[in-house]
């Protein structure tokens, strides 16, 4: 589907947001340089936090990996003691992987550095500035929504990424 040319107005509140973006990222960077873990890492991070746990094939799938990867990938991030492996209840050829406690603090940490940052950012603004935005990203994401509902599930790669996004935004 086709969208319609942008309106000045719409491409400066693009800008904006992408701006916005782009100060959340730099201000938790030092976080996420310490944690010493490569895009790959952090994906499969965010997919586990998201999902609870998952196969190695399924991890595998949603990073658009091979199960020799993605193997490899879960053995790091135990090593790093951020995910832990177990038999599958239901089927014992299945290898389970979930976060541990220091892996879901690392992403939960991160992201609650990213709430206070923005916390304390709308905190400076206007109470009629805040009431604008909150319209504005509303409605933002009534539209995003109604058009994802539209095109179906998204593949797992772009699940991935777009997971991927709201982290580290």
């Amino acid at each position: 589907m086709k969208s319609p040319p942008l309106t000045q107005q719409a491409v400066e509140a693009a800008q904006a947001y992408l701006a916005l973006g782009d100060a959340l990222r730099l201000a938790s960077l030092p976080g996420w340089i310490v944690a010493d873990l490569t895009i790959s890492q952090l994906k499969a991070l965010v997919l586990l936090e998201h999902h609870g746990a998952l196969a190695v094939g399924e991890l595998a799938r949603s990073l658009n990996v091979g199960n020799p990867a993605a193997s490899i990938l879960v053995q790091q991030l135990v090593d790093h003691a951020l995910a832990e492996r177990s038999e599958d209840a239901r089927d014992r050829r299945r290898t389970l992987v979930r976060l541990t406690g220091q892996g879901a603090e690392l992403i939960g940490g991160r992201r609650r550095q990213t709430e206070d940052n923005l916390s304390r950012w709308l905190g400076r603004l206007s109470e009629a500035e805040r009431a604008g935005l909150v319209r504005g990203l509303g409605a933002l994401v009534e539209v995003a929504r109604a058009e994802q509902e539209q095109e179906g599930p998204a593949t797992a790669p772009d699940w991935a990424d777009a997971a991927f996004s709201r982290l580290i935004l």
